[in-house]
């Protein structure tokens, strides 16, 4: 019983935490000639917004470093 519900517990937080975004693009202010701070790597439109029922929910996993 504490397996599922910790289960639960882990799928409401993921869910929550997911964003959904439109016309996903490199970021056009990234400078590869440094290595300086310049915004994230990948930016879009309704970077803000939750998943949507009906559209396709897709998860982009990137590391920067």
């Amino acid at each position: 019983m504490k397996k599922v519900f910790s289960t639960i517990i882990l799928f409401l937080v993921i869910s929550t935490a997911v964003r959904a975004a439109d016309n996903l693009r490199l970021n056009p202010k990234l400078d590869f000639s440094s290595d300086s701070q310049d915004g994230p790597l990948i930016i879009g439109d309704h970077m803000d917004d939750g998943a949507q029922k009906g559209k396709p929910n897709y998860i982009i996993i990137y590391g920067e470093g």
